[in-house]
């Protein structure tokens, strides 16, 4: 019998919580059309709402905000809302807003909470399940945060007819609290000639030609690099996590520990390029955050030359290797 509440963080709520959400996680990619599906379509909803909006009282959209109502669980109606904000983000203060049925969020938490409830497992007189129930709430923010991930790719190639600030936000999270950024329109910027503290993640990089240059210590997360030339060009502790390219040549490019999960490669060129210590995995990562595998697509692949790598998830389609 666990005798302590620290006790039982450690030997009964944490490997229970794990499950759940390894569980869950595995619901989401089993159902993940469906789960696109229907959230696309109330996501669209509201956008179209937001633009009838719009277009009466000339609103600016700069944050589309989604947050799960971890409130609403504990009232056994969970919702998603969906908010719209214009540059002055204020919580709260939003222009447009829908609500959406989450029920497919909680698959597995009534089974969870009784598990974690279960008082065969500890010494009632020592543990209360007010102190058992305090932590729900730390276990929800986590589950939003790994819906967040599969969230990320559904709106890859978000489209719509709102009039949108010049940087254009879509966030994940929970309300009147943590948000975390799942898409971005953002303009283009000097890679090679960055400001002081300049955000370089979700930044187009479009027909550019970098040779005998080199990128390092930079955070390209979800970066779209299109019709780019890389010629005798290092990247160097560079964070390519889910970033895309597309069309680019890399000739003679050194890639040194930089990290590529969730990358996407279509229709690139590659030719005497070596990879040191690289890799397609989580380090440095929560645990709790989705990724798609590294995905090369139509691509040609000519003496490339691994050293230390691990590419433990990686899908190639109609690549041309030698």
């Amino acid at each position: 019998m666990i005798q302590t509440f620290e006790d039982y963080k450690i030997q009964r709520y944490n490997i229970l919580e794990s499950n759940f959400l390894t569980e869950t996680s595995k619901f989401f990619r089993k159902n993940l059309d469906t789960i696109r599906k229907n959230f696309l379509s109330e996501l669209d909803s509201a956008i179209s709402d937001a633009c009838k909006i719009q277009a009466a009282e000339n609103k600016i959209c700069a944050y589309i905000s989604i947050s799960f109502l971890n409130t609403s669980v504990m009232e056994n109606k969970p919702v998603f809302q969906i908010d719209f904000y214009n540059e002055d983000w204020v919580y709260g203060e939003s222009w447009a807003r829908k609500r959406f049925n989450a029920d497919f969020m909680l698959t597995y938490w009534q089974e969870f909470i009784s598990k974690a409830m279960d008082d065969k497992f500890y010494i009632r007189s020592q543990i209360s399940k007010v102190e058992i129930k305090s932590l729900f709430w730390d276990t929800l923010d986590k589950l939003i945060y790994l819906f967040a991930g599969y969230t990320k790719y559904f709106l890859r190639d978000i489209s719509c007819d709102l009039l949108k600030a010049e940087n254009f936000y879509v966030t994940c999270g929970t309300y009147l609290d943590w948000q975390e950024r799942i898409f971005a329109e953002l303009p283009e910027i000097d890679l090679l000639n960055l400001e002081a503290n300049e955000d370089t993640t979700f930044r187009p990089v479009n027909k550019k030609i970098f040779r005998h240059k080199n990128f390092d210590g930079l955070n390209l997360r979800n970066c779209y690099f299109k019709n780019c030339t890389f010629d005798r060009f290092t990247f160097s502790k560079i964070n390519l996590v889910d970033s895309k390219f597309l069309n680019c040549r890399f000739t003679n490019t050194e890639f040194i520990d930089t990290n590529f999960k969730g990358g996407n490669f279509f229709k690139c060129y590659f030719k005497d390029c070596n990879f040191t210590n690289c890799n397609s995995s989580a380090d440095n990562i929560p645990d709790e955050e989705y990724f798609s595998i590294l995905k090369i697509s139509d691509c040609y692949l000519l003496n490339l030359n691994f050293f230390d790598c691990n590419f433990s998830q990686i899908e190639k389609i109609n690549c041309f290797e030698k």
